[in-house]
């Protein structure tokens, strides 16, 4: 439950993101699952994060509660419904949790083929890779079958390296990364995902085209 929680609210500048999960894990307490269960929602009531205020976390929560109830946690749901496609477990997921058709679609999103799926993407590289960073809680999925969670750090270096030449961050664009990736781990193209992103893309600043002043500091000029 906590790794759901965190991906969903994986978006924005990584300091924001720290701050506010920090504030929302404290009002959780020690077992985010517990607090999901029985907690008392109204502590999320005066959060905000971005665009989204406390009655939607709360509301979020509600249908995180009702997950709860009735397979134990995201992990056995998405289970029930996985039939190969991740997305369209997700997706018949939502379909018999939530009524409205607008209703969390931050969250839970409808069908939308051109949707990167990043933080879903995301949720699903840790529960699903096992290693120091990733958990590897789930096992009907193989690490295989992951796509990557296509943010614009990825996303510029894909141009980069001439993995993608797409001009949006879409669906394709991810699965097109993946096959290129897969290229160098075929059974685990994701294990890269961290180095990619955090060391590549953040911490040398990629900016999508090569240049003399990037070949200086990234580890990838010479691929």
């Amino acid at each position: 439950m906590a790794g759901y929680v965190a991906s969903q609210f994986a978006y924005g500048r990584v300091q924001q993101i720290i701050r506010f999960l920090g504030i929302l894990f404290d009002r959780m307490g020690q077992s985010p699952h517990a607090f999901v269960a029985s907690g008392d929602l109204a502590r999320l009531g005066d959060l905000r994060y971005r665009f989204h205020a406390g009655p939607e976390i709360m509301r979020l929560f509600t249908v995180l509660r009702l997950i709860v109830e009735r397979w134990g946690g995201i992990g056995r749901m998405i289970e029930h419904y996985y039939e190969g496609d991740f997305r369209r477990a997700v997706w018949t997921a939502r379909r018999e949790l939530i009524a409205s058709p607008r209703d969390l679609l931050f969250f839970f999103p409808k069908p939308a083929p051109a949707s990167p799926f990043k933080r879903w993407s995301l949720y699903a590289r840790w529960m699903v890779r096992k290693d120091d960073i990733d958990f590897g809680l789930w096992r009907f999925m193989r690490p295989a079958d992951l796509v990557v969670p296509l943010d614009a750090n990825i996303f510029k270096i894909g141009r980069c390296l001439g993995w993608t030449d797409r001009n949006t961050q879409s669906w394709k664009t991810a699965l097109r990364i993946t096959e290129e990736i897969k290229k160098f781990c075929p059974e685990d193209p994701l294990r890269y995902d961290f180095f990619l992103c955090h060391v590549v893309g953040i911490g040398s600043h990629c900016t999508g085209a090569r240049s003399p002043e990037c070949a200086k500091g990234c580890l990838l000029h010479e691929i």
